[in-house]
């Protein structure tokens, strides 16, 4: 029945995989070729756009799409729990957003071919930006679990996304060094080699802690939605 879950899924979202790696590659071609910038500043910028705007196109109506069509009801009457529902939304949408960083970082690589950058940097620096995107999409799970109706997703998306900025812009101005390992956009700074050695092993470990309880929750939230909405 898993599978069977998976597999709606997976045909539910295929549009945004291919949109959103549409889009990606079209934007790839058109800043590398054109070359108007550095292609380090190009990657950032699209990696950039890419952990902003792909993490709400998933996130919109995975769970509100559901309730506000009444479908979640026909999900509920399936025999498998309610944790195994969540979790083939999240892991098709987190998979979904993984390929599109992938094959963008990939396809940066083949058209670049090291002319301005080492070989593998370009892709390094997409990868650093698609890790905040999953963590992020993470927090839009625990915050969207119940909505019902995309606005109310886009409200809680937007309220994840400007909460964590303030939160980052407030840790820094006052110097408490320990709130940054807990900011999901901190993760852009790993391909910064003199950052690399102090931070990575304290950031995958913090932040990493931070997600399974997020998910813990955005799955323990959805779990007792009520059946009547």
């Amino acid at each position: 029945m898993f599978k069977q879950l998976l597999w709606k899924e997976w045909r539910e979202n295929l549009w945004k995989l291919c949109f959103g790696g549409a889009v990606s590659a079209a934007f790839v071609l058109l800043l590398f070729r054109i070359r108007l910038f550095p292609d380090a500043a190009n990657c950032v910028a699209i990696s950039f756009v890419q952990m902003l705007v792909l993490p709400v196109i998933y996130a919109l109506d995975i769970f509100s799409g559901e309730m506000s069509n009444r479908t979640i009801h026909l999900l509920f009457k399936f025999p498998v729990p309610r944790w195994k529902i969540f979790f083939s939304k999240y892991l098709i949408s987190i998979g979904g957003m993984a390929v599109v960083f992938l094959t963008s970082g990939l396809l940066m690589e083949l058209i670049s071919q090291g002319r301005e950058a080492d070989v593998g940097t370009l892709f390094k620096l997409n990868v650093s930006f698609g890790i905040p995107a999953l963590l992020l999409f993470t927090w839009f799970c625990a915050f969207g679990a119940q909505s019902r109706s995309e606005a109310g997703s886009l409200v809680a998306m937007f309220g994840v996304m400007i909460g964590w900025g303030i939160i980052m812009l407030w840790s820094q101005v006052m110097q408490y060094e320990w709130i940054m390992h807990f900011v999901p956009y901190n993760f852009i700074t790993i391909y910064i080699p003199e950052k690399c050695v102090v931070i990575i092993p304290k950031l995958i470990l913090s932040t990493g802690l931070a997600a399974a309880a997020v998910l813990a929750i955005a799955c323990y939230r959805f779990v007792k939605v009520r059946r009547v909405l």
